[in-house]
């Protein structure tokens, strides 16, 4: 299965993602801030990125760009997971070249859908 990296900065939501992902048979890797995420994506090199957009320490659309602007990085798919309205996710993602996103809180059949989806691609 896939290698998924979830930057986000809340332990539950984490937890949850994590509990979904690996019950689908994906190797999980996790992040808690930018500059932790963008390292780890170096380093593993993932088929998936899922990114919170409302990161505490850099916002995710600056995140998004600085992970699409690193050669080795610039082919994953990044999907945003937020809180924001659909409205403003839909615009971030179109705004920053991002893959999708899915609106905070989600059902488990919705997150495995768009990242079966993504990685198709």
């Amino acid at each position: 299965m896939a290698k998924i990296l979830y930057i986000e900065d809340i332990d539950d939501n984490i937890t949850l993602v994590k509990k979904i992902l690996t019950s689908q048979g994906h190797e999980f890797f996790s992040a808690t801030h930018a500059e932790e995420g963008l390292e780890v994506a170096l380093k593993i090199q993932p088929d998936l990125i899922l990114l919170d957009l409302g990161l505490p320490d850099v916002d995710g659309q600056t995140l998004s760009i600085w992970l699409k602007s690193e050669p080795a990085l610039e082919a994953i798919p990044i999907i945003a997971l937020t809180a924001w309205t659909e409205e403003v996710a839909r615009q971030t993602v179109d705004a920053y070249g991002l893959d999708g996103y899915l609106c905070k809180p989600f059902r488990m059949g919705n997150l495995v859908q768009i990242i079966d989806a993504a990685l198709e691609e």
